[in-house]
């Protein structure tokens, strides 16, 4: 076909309304007009002989007046059935039809300049393709390009249920019939780690957001793909938060004015129920929707309809229950802020702001039960009032009670009854009497009554006296670990009080962890310290979250009872222990993804043992050269043998290469690192593949057909994937070969005596933690059984109660031996034999 013959182009929109993830999605407002509409606008600037929204017969009469309105033809088919839809569109509307523009109706930010430049690319380089698009363009920004013939000689060959649904599948899946062509996109549309379809609520609600950026930035729709990929650039814009407060009554109101307020500060979303138990829930938003909010931030959807794809679901809820934890863990990675329930251990994160006691998670260590550390605990991440006492009052005039979110509502009648019978001014703030901007307003008060909770510690901020009543056995133990002097509402009575006044003093809060400088016990006016919650919250959302390495299975989270427990937290990590195979795993980091190119084998490698890796190019040779022999050992080579073929993994700059080499292998090798496989082809001469992990043809590149012996030195716990690679090296190796690695050990020294150390220096990028007495059940899973198990790693100087003792040369020997007999090593050597074919 010459170039330049596609005259009879057709757009077409294909859409239905019976989304069971998100219903109705397409006529969603979106600005004013619905979703799809906001879709056809953008695709009507591509230029066409014809338009047509492509339906189901089910959703044509939703559809006809937003077609009619948008200048579009309509057109309906089979439901599930696209590909046939397509194929009579052409046959009884369009027979002249030669080349179809394929969009669909959940993206209403479409690259509508994208898509002309894809039919230029089309008629001008592959006019002989039966089917085309660019790659690369974030998920809901492109179109594909298909030749009309091609699609009705597709319906001719029996497709699959799943190829008639999504039609492009019945071409690029057939590449034997048909020439398909992916192409990157050019540089200006290139971002292939965005999204902006519209699958889900939380797509929607990007939308929503997205939107008003954009219109609020003076852009008007459709926008260009410069306008949107600007806009999402911020990182606001690209993930989506769900703040989850209790909205329940008896829990206060804390925990919604703090999720409104960061979800202004983050542009975010907050889940408000409309029948939300607590009486002051609608006054608040109301208050927060006046303050700046908007409306489309607000979620009142039930809740069942939440559904999944939320980037960051941040749980406020005072005590999550079993049911609650195990839901929201489905929606997204969870951070759950001051929880005080049994099943908050499930979370991805723990942040505790307000001060908690002490959690249990019920995985036992060497130790016995550890303590469930959260993650992070600042209290200085309090939003806390700028307007404050210029001095800690010297009597009580004047007194704000605030515990109307209480479900004993008598409580505070009987403490505003005593008070003015004492002749104090009283303020009671309740559901009839809100107090806007309350934080702002503690100040004007000598007295603050409350329970233990965000109110107390910002009235302790303030400089007020504060006086928590015990309205739970949780909150009187709570208030008078952390500084509050906590009265049992049992003994709340006008005498008590009377005492209690006289005596200010007593009533002076500790300010724990809110003072630089603070010494438990100690009050002091040292100034304040304060950080910025909602930056904290923004990093977090781009946070990831990660399965077994091994099975697959996600992290229940559902709490002691259910799910991979949780093994330890860290700031930037929380691990996890598989309940299916055992393996420790990394399960959710705040780091950002490691680059393995030349700064990781340079600076990053320097920084953690004082030399670059070229640097330690010899000193890693010699442990390969030991390794060789090993393996050629377990092969039963004889010493004059070269002609094994041994692949090694990971292979960096080359070292192991150049053992195996001088050992008498024939010695391959693969990495990531562009740079790495430069020095190991220009200046080692060895064969090499730029690859991950094992993922290429050996008999294509190195012309073997299998391995005798396939190595990983400190790569496998760089493995997201670990099923897939373990299957992958034992379809490399011959049966009988050898499969040898090398991996920190997670229950050596460090790991089992300097246990939160030991996790807290774990590299960002180790996925899995291996730990020696689980490795052989794990490998056999996969066709291997381990025959050698070397400890290395020996370092008794590590272990703080050995740790001047082991400084003396004999001392220190013995001790060695000893971790070697007890596999204590920090590190350790397998090396496994192929004993079957991988299932």
């Amino acid at each position: 076909m010459a170039a330049g013959v596609f005259k009879n182009v057709a757009v077409v929109v294909q859409c239905r309304l019976s989304s069971t993830r998100l219903p109705q999605k397409a006529l969603k407002d979106l600005g004013g007009e619905e979703c799809v509409a906001r879709t056809l606008f953008a695709m009507k600037k591509v230029s066409a002989a014809r338009h047509f929204l492509a339906c189901d017969r089910d959703s044509k009469e939703g559809l006809e007046p937003v077609a009619k309105k948008c200048g579009w033809e309509i057109f309906a088919g089979d439901r599930d059935d696209v590909l046939g839809r397509f194929c009579s569109l052409i046959e009884e509307r369009f027979p002249q039809c030669d080349l179809i523009v394929r969009a669909t109706g959940d993206n209403p930010f479409l690259f509508y300049e994208a898509a002309e430049l894809s039919i230029k690319e089309f008629q001008e380089n592959y006019f002989d393709a039966d089917y085309f698009t660019f790659s690369g363009l974030p998920h809901g920004s492109g179109v594909e390009l298909f030749k009309a013939a091609a699609v009705l000689s597709a319906r001719k060959n029996s497709p699959s249920a799943y190829e008639r649904e999504h039609v492009g599948p019945a071409l690029y899946l057939h590449k034997e019939k048909y020439k398909c062509v992916f192409k990157d996109a050019p540089k200006e549309f290139y971002a292939p780690g965005l999204r902006t379809t519209v699958d889900t609520l939380a797509d929607y609600k990007r939308a929503q957001r997205l939107f008003d950026f954009l219109r609020s930035d003076g852009s008007e729709p459709p926008f260009s793909c410069q306008k949107i990929l600007d806009a999402l650039k911020d990182v606001c814009l690209q993930k989506t938060v769900l703040f989850v407060p209790s909205v329940k009554a008896g829990r206060g109101t804390g925990h919604l004015r703090r999720a409104l307020s960061l979800a202004k500060k983050t542009r975010s979303f907050v889940y408000v129920p409309k029948n939300a138990d607590l009486k002051e829930a609608a006054a608040l938003v109301q208050e927060a929707l006046l303050d700046g909010l908007k409306d489309f931030q607000i979620i009142d959807a039930p809740l069942q309809e939440l559904g999944g794809g939320w980037d960051l679901v941040v749980l406020d809820l005072f005590r999550s229950t079993k049911e609650e934890a195990a839901f929201f863990s489905k929606l997204g990675p969870v951070c759950s802020m001051d929880d005080g329930g049994s099943f908050c251990g499930g979370a991805d994160y723990l942040l505790d702001i307000i001060p908690s006691m002490p959690r249990k998670n019920g995985l036992f260590g060497a130790f016995g039960r550890q303590a469930l550390k959260a993650n992070f605990f600042s209290p200085a991440f309090l939003d806390l009032p700028k307007n404050r006492r210029a001095a800690f009052p010297k009597e009580i005039k004047s007194a704000l009670v605030c515990v109307s979110g209480e479900t004993r509502a008598d409580v505070s009648a009987s403490a505003v009854q005593a008070l003015e019978a004492l002749g104090v001014f009283v303020k009671e703030v309740s559901s009839k009497n809100p107090v806007a901007n309350l934080r702002e307003r503690l100040c004007e008060y000598d007295l603050v009554v409350t329970h233990y909770g965000l109110t107390a510690f910002e009235a302790a901020a303030a400089g007020c006296a504060v006086l928590t009543l015990a309205t739970s056995g949780l909150h009187n133990r709570l208030s008078k670990r952390y500084g509050f002097f906590c009265l049992d509402i049992k003994k709340l009575s006008q005498k008590k009080l009377a005492a209690l006044l006289k005596e200010p003093a007593v009533l002076r809060p500790a300010l724990f962890g809110l003072e630089k400088d603070f010494v438990p016990g100690q009050k002091s006016a040292a100034p304040l310290c304060q950080e910025n919650l909602s930056d904290f919250v923004g990093e977090l959302r781009a946070a990831q979250k990660f399965s077994c390495p091994v099975c697959g299975a996600a992290a229940l989270g559902a709490g002691r009872r259910g799910g991979d427990k949780v093994a330890a937290r860290t700031r930037a990590h929380t691990f996890r222990r598989c309940s299916k195979c055992g393996m420790l795993y990394l399960s959710f980091s705040t780091d950002s993804r490691v680059n393995y190119e030349a700064d990781y084998f340079g600076s990053e490698y320097k920084a953690q043992y004082g030399r670059s890796y070229l640097e330690d190019f010899d000193s890693i040779k010699a442990q390969g050269t030991r390794r060789a022999a090993q393996i050629r050992r377990l092969l039963g080579l004889a010493k004059t043998s070269s002609s094994a073929a041994l692949l090694d993994i990971g292979c960096a700059y080359g070292p192991f290469l150049a053992a195996a080499k001088e050992a008498g292998f024939v010695p391959y090798g693969t990495d990531i690192s562009k740079s790495a496989l430069s020095y190991v082809k220009r200046t080692l001469g060895f064969d090499c593949v730029l690859s991950s992990f094992a993922d290429f043809d050996p008999r294509q590149v190195f012309g073997v057909e299998r391995f005798d012996a396939v190595t990983m030195w400190y790569v496998i716990e760089h493995c997201q994937d670990l099923a897939a690679l373990l299957r992958r090296v034992n379809g490399l190796l011959k049966i009988g070969g050898a499969f040898a690695f090398s991996t920190p050990s997670a229950s050596g020294a460090s790991g089992r005596f300097n246990r939160a150390r030991f996790f807290e220096q774990s590299p960002r990028d180790h996925y899995s933690l291996w730990e020696p007495r689980r490795a052989d059940k794990i490998l056999r899973r996969f066709g291997f059984k381990v025959v050698r198990l070397v400890p290395t790693g020996l370092h008794p100087e590590r272990v703080k109660f050995l740790k001047k003792i082991s400084q003396k040369p004999f001392i220190f020997g013995l001790l060695s031996v000893l971790f070697k007999w007890f596999v204590l090593g920090d590190t350790f050597e397998l090396c496994c034999e192929k004993v079957r074919e991988a299932r």
